[in-house]
């Protein structure tokens, strides 16, 4: 192995290294409100919740947020996928506790990420949520079995935006 290839392969895992902190930041501060530290986080044409640009991302996610509590989210872990050295996909399986109308919400959802290196800083391009469950804590026992797991305080109970294990093998066989 030269030096080029050793350099190339400490970059990638500092590269990987920057991004499952940015990830985690967002947890920080979305839960913190910190919304001067979640608008860093975006490029300046990010795309996330039908918004686009950081202060319209943050708007929208300010504006959810206020109607909770307390909230605590964690990212569980990140697959990455880079298509240069400025750019990367991933996916972020990750877990919610939202105090949301009187109750506690749990979820568990995927982020689906863009990231781009802006002026030397990963940041994210866009994010898509989808949720497998989101349940009042009460209705927990009904998160993987139930067919309408994505049940939120005042809202009409949804199907998951991803599939189950056994809808997934259908869909691999057709």
């Amino acid at each position: 192995m030269n030096s080029d290839d050793l350099a190339r392969r400490l970059r990638r895992l500092e590269d990987r290294a920057e991004l499952r902190e940015l990830v985690d930041r967002y947890c920080l501060a979305i839960d913190d409100s910190d919304w001067d530290a979640l608008r860093e986080l975006f490029a300046a044409d990010a795309a996330m919740a039908g918004q686009s640009g950081p202060d319209g991302v943050v708007g929208v996610l300010r504006s959810i947020r206020s109607g909770y509590g307390r909230t605590i989210h964690s990212a569980l872990t990140q697959t990455l996928e880079f298509t240069d050295d400025d750019h990367a996909s991933g996916v972020v399986p990750s877990r919610g506790e939202l105090a949301i109308a009187g109750q506690t919400v749990i979820c568990a959802m995927r982020y689906l990420d863009d990231y781009v290196r802006v002026d030397r800083t990963w940041r994210f391009a866009r994010r898509v949520i989808r949720f497998s469950y989101a349940l009042p804590w009460a209705a927990m026992a009904e998160a993987m079995t139930g067919d309408l797991p994505v049940a939120w305080p005042g809202a009409a109970p949804l199907p998951s935006d991803l599939p189950s294990a056994s809808r997934a093998s259908e869909a691999s066989r057709a």
